[in-house]
């Protein structure tokens, strides 16, 4: 019963033993090379680069994806940490050059994981084959050693990922939207079948499916986060149906109230965004071919010729209006969704239509091959605005001042001082004030053990021998289920354990290491707190404040583009750029804390800010690709409610960016007043008005479409504005 406790003990830290088994396999690999190559060849250079090639690839690394998918990146960056090893051996002659060279490694080797999350989840690990080869003695005569150790490392750990306790294969990303359209297909289709009510539970279903879109619920090998088409593609169609399952929320909300209120034009187009759904679900789901936006066609047709007949005009017009333009915000939102989602199967899609001023499109990197994609990325994050950036100077120069420090210092084992670096560096000053503290008592910890093991021990090799494999497993077990000190402190007694059988033992090993530890971890705290102290944090901050920016200038441009004789500018591809840039910053805050933390409930409200932003772009794209300018002029009316909307929009807007932007918060905001009547049912309204009973000119639906719009964006953001109030006026 005990023993059962303990294990259920341990898979509820380390579900599915997922960190167990990968300790398991990075001891053994380690171990193997480790021994093969000191005890069978008596190749002690070799021997610690093959132990080093395991821990590097395995321990330091995390690769996402398959089992094989791991093992095949392993083994193409195999000629990179060749090339990085040799590197270190030759600029390891003076301490100044080896410094250098660990600058410019440390820069390119962390700035290279930005659009790569692969190539980003292996940056410990390659940092550490520079940091090994670098440091004395300086032996260029054993490089061919070197490299047989490494590439015997290395290659053993590609081929533990493919077959030795492989993990589960990770869930795809591709599936969860699978389902997601699913439901919505069903869901949109009770709706197209009214009267019948939807499900009482279809609603709940819906929320349920959205949150899981989120990234920050997938877990870490599921993200689609990589600069491919493909992953960029799978982001962006998870954005469209998070907006149209909360569009069919809410008309599963209106039918409850008002049953039998759908006029059949927009049950037809229900409909055919039902048949949409349902592609996309059986295309991602690879049970059948590329969905196709044929379905809207007609139907889209069929809605614009019957939304203004006389037919339509009875006791409920007023609602059968305003379902109708959600409707078609939906199909409008689906046609997004199914290029999305052919981009992402790798199915042809039309050229990007978005106007010169416009661009980038929602869909630029249609076609564009994956390499290219990267290289925009890597452009894009090259400014002192990036997170990515700033952390890559960030751990550059902290590698590099504690490389330097060890060379004029002369210490013995200074490659942990760099190794503790590493640790340390946070994103953040919060991030490196979390790990530091861990990783000296767990590094004085373990110190004090080695010390009492190599009094105890001395020079017996075997024992050492013996040891080292569970002190591994202990090593890189223990960090994810017991925290960063515990694995710091078996790490430390392994480390010591497997360098007792190349030299003797020597008891101020203990105190060696300690000092070499202090050293590398004050120094990689020193330029975390002083190089960008907010991190992620702060740089979301101002990201989410530049996206509300321009997305509500976006929306009163867009208005006032459709209601006036101006003409849209460059505030749409504003939006997306700063979209861009507010994603990137929020994935990098969420990897500061690891797992979500209840005591942190803000993540929710940079969630709600991105997807406000999408939704900015996504409808106001659709309204100046259907709506030409100025065509709303000629109803003062509506166009006077849609300008007010707008402006009010930006004033409940406005100090949230300024909340954001100086991270403090007003004693007592004011508040836009809010109209008697919701913009939405005022426009609809004169458009009764306006049309005299008889059927009307077209365009004025354009104005319900844009004041529907409104009204959800303004709940959005209130919404928004609302929960930090609270939050703030919590205690603590």
């Amino acid at each position: 019963m005990r023993r059962r406790g303990g294990l259920e003990w341990l898979r509820a830290r380390d579900p599915g033993l997922r960190a167990v088994r990968r300790a398991a396999r990075v001891a053994l690999v380690a171990c193997t090379g480790f021994y093969a190559f000191r005890y069978g060849l008596g190749n002690h250079v070799a021997a610690i680069y093959a132990l080093f090639g395991a821990i590097a690839t395995g321990g330091m690394s995390f690769v996402p994806g398959t089992p094989r998918e791991r093992a095949r990146t392993l083994l193409a960056v195999l000629p990179l940490a060749a090339a990085l090893v040799t590197l270190g051996t030759v600029l390891g002659v003076h301490s100044w050059t080896a410094a250098l060279g660990m600058f410019v490694v440390g820069f390119l080797v962390t700035y290279a994981g930005v659009g790569a999350p692969r190539l980003g989840g292996l940056t410990g690990g390659l940092q550490a084959f520079y940091i090994l080869a670098c440091f004395p003695p300086y032996a260029p005569a054993t490089l061919g050693a070197r490299l047989a150790g490494l590439a015997t490392g290395v290659v053993l750990m590609a081929a533990a990922e493919r077959w030795l306790l492989p993990d589960p294969p990770p869930g795809r990303y591709a599936d969860r939207l699978a389902h997601a359209a699913a439901l919505a297909s069903g869901a949109l289709r009770a709706l197209a079948a009214e009267p019948r009510p939807p499900p009482f539970d279809s609603p709940d279903q819906l929320m349920t499916a959205s949150q899981e879109l989120r990234l920050s619920l997938v877990p870490d090998d599921e993200r689609p986060t990589s600069a491919s088409a493909r992953d960029r593609a799978l982001c962006q169609g998870a954005a469209y149906l998070r907006h149209l399952l909360a569009q069919t929320r809410q008309l599963e909300q209106d039918a409850r109230d008002a049953p039998g209120t759908r006029d059949p034009a927009a049950a037809r187009l229900l409909q055919a965004s039902a048949t949409a759904c349902h592609d996309v679900a059986l295309g991602l789901s690879g049970r059948g071919p590329a969905p196709s936006d044929a379905p809207y066609t007609a139907a889209a047709a069929d809605f614009e010729a019957n939304r203004v007949r006389p037919a339509m005009w009875y006791p409920n017009s007023a609602a059968v209006v305003r379902g109708g333009a959600i409707a078609l915000d939906i199909a409008h939102t689906g046609t997004f969704l199914v290029t999305a989602v052919r981009i992402a199967l790798g199915a042809p899609v039309p050229a990007d239509a978005t106007p010169p001023a416009e661009r980038p499109g929602p869909f630029w990197y249609a076609g564009r091959p994956t390499l290219s994609l990267y290289a925009r990325r890597l452009q894009a994050q090259l400014t002192p605005r990036s997170v990515y950036f700033q952390n890559a100077v960030r751990i550059a120069l902290a590698l590099a001042a504690a490389r330097l420090i060890v060379g004029v210092l002369g210490l013995g084992h200074g490659i942990w001082a760099l190794l503790a670096t590493i640790t340390v560096m946070g994103t953040s000053a919060t991030g490196t004030r979390t790990a530091l503290w861990p990783a000296f008592s767990g590094t004085l910890a373990g110190a004090a053990v080695v010390a009492v093991m190599l009094y105890s021990v001395g020079d017996h090799v075997a024992v050492y021998a013996v040891v080292l494999p569970p002190l591994y497993l202990l090593a890189f077990s223990a960090k994810p289920v017991l925290g960063l000190g515990w694995g710091q402190a078996f790490s430390t007694i392994a480390a010591a354990a497997a360098f007792a059988q190349l030299d003797p033992a020597r008891a101020g090993l203990a105190a060696v290491r300690f000092t070499d530890v202090l050293i590398g971890g004050l120094t990689g705290a020193l330029v975390g707190l002083l190089a960008w102290p907010q991190g992620g944090a702060g740089e979301l901050r101002r990201a989410c404040s530049r996206l509300l920016d321009q997305s509500t200038r976006a929306v009163t441009e867009t208005v006032e583009a459709i209601t006036g004789d101006s003409t849209t500018g460059a505030a749409l591809a504003g939006t997306r750029r700063a979209q861009v840039f507010a994603e990137a910053s929020y994935a990098q805050y969420a990897t500061e804390r690891g797992d979500p933390d209840p005591t942190h409930p803000a993540d929710e409200d940079w969630m709600a800010i991105l997807l406000a932003g999408n939704q900015v772009v996504t409808t106001g794209q659709s309204l100046v690709n259907h709506c030409p300018p100025g065509a709303l002029a000629a109803w003062p009316v509506s166009a006077t409610h849609l300008r007010d909307a707008a402006h009010r929009l930006r004033l409940t807007a406005l100090p949230l960016m300024y909340d954001l932007r100086s991270e403090k918060r007003r004693p007592a905001p004011v508040e836009p007043p809010a109209p008697s009547t919701p913009t939405d049912r005022t426009v609809i309204a004169d458009v009764f008005a306006s049309s005299g009973g008889r059927a009307t000119d077209p365009l004025p639906y354009y104005a319900v479409d844009a004041a529907i719009w409104l009204t959800s964006l303004q709940a959005v953001v209130t919404a928004i504005r609302r929960t930090t109030d609270v939050r703030t006026a919590a205690p603590g």
